[in-house]
């Protein structure tokens, strides 16, 4: 496969996955805003938060000026400025999929480009006069039927495999900034204590919710929601496709498909052992946030070298 379509082909995905993940993070403010009927200070600061994920706080500010609800999530959902919105993710995703149409199956392509049809005059005011909510659950429907599609539809050839690849990276930087973010911005998350209080335990199924863990968590650990386990349920158990073990797993074994001898995958092995071998507690010890924070930059790293190597990207 010719090094730009498999780079299309990656970012097509990135993009798709992106797009669902900033839906699931405007969906988790609300959920949080209605559940701990906030004042105005802890709406902003769970703005904040939401622009902190992204890493959009100054363009954000640039054009918006003070943090509100309705003004973050129009710069995360509609405004094409913002690079990292919902509706900048799928217009990138759509010129990804039309560069690389040839190598896409009709059904792919048409629930792409039905995807971006649906969106692309839809402005701010005419989602909230109808339902934000019930659009980011049908923006949810939407990235399923996508990965459904491409799932059941693709020849299980090198473009499925790049894409793939795409999704698990994307995914896997989410998880990390998400989780940070979360951790950072709620003191009772931030320390190790494990008995929380009513408001900080539904603030804790949001996130679980937020991260398709809710039941995950349910199935592996019979106590009470536990912050330690949280972050132990969604780094380490590979069982969980949202955990951060769980992606680099995939990683692994799509690029020991792609080509068993590449240089990228030393780097992807000492993450995957890394992870393996690790407990929750040292985690702690080492702060968890400033081991988010390297994961991500690897993955960075990482992601830069596959294209690199595969798609010659300089």
């Amino acid at each position: 496969m010719l090094g730009r379509a498999a780079d299309n082909l990656f970012w097509m995905a990135r993009h798709m996955e992106r797009a669902e993940n900033i839906v699931r993070l405007l969906q988790t403010t609300r959920h949080s805003n209605m559940i701990k009927n906030n004042d105005d200070g802890e709406v902003c600061r769970l703005s904040l938060a939401s622009l902190q994920v992204s890493g959009q706080e100054e363009l954000f500010s640039k054009e918006y000026g003070a943090a509100t609800k309705g003004r973050v999530t129009a710069f995360m959902l509609c405004d094409l400025n913002n690079p990292s919105s919902v509706k900048s993710s799928l217009r990138f995703a759509r010129e990804n999929a039309r560069a690389t149409r040839h190598l896409l199956t009709s059904d792919v392509w048409s629930c792409m480009n039905r995807t971006w049809l649906a969106v692309r005059d839809l402005g701010y005011s005419e989602i909230s006069k109808a339902s934000i909510d019930d659009h980011l659950d049908w923006m949810i429907d939407r990235s399923y039927m996508f990965r459904g599609t491409m799932e059941g539809s693709m020849r299980r050839g090198e473009g499925l495999k790049f894409a793939n690849l795409g999704f698990c990276l994307e995914r896997a930087d989410y998880t990390a900034r998400f989780l940070g973010a979360h951790l950072g911005q709620n003191n009772n998350f931030a320390t190790t204590t494990r008995n929380l209080q009513v408001s900080d335990y539904y603030q804790a199924t949001v996130l679980l919710h937020a991260l398709n863990a809710y039941k995950a968590y349910r199935e592996t650990f019979s106590s009470s929601i536990e912050v330690d386990r949280i972050a132990e349920l969604l780094i380490l158990h590979e069982e969980v496709p949202r955990s951060l073990l769980a992606c680099v797993n995939d990683v692994v074994d799509i690029l020991k498909e792609l080509n068993p001898s590449s240089v990228v995958l030393k780097d992807v092995y000492e993450l995957q052992y890394r992870l393996q071998s690790v407990q929750i507690s040292q985690l702690q010890r080492v702060g968890i946030d400033h081991f988010l924070r390297d994961f991500s930059k690897q993955i960075d790293e990482i992601s830069l070298a596959i294209q690199n190597e595969f798609m010659m990207v300089q």
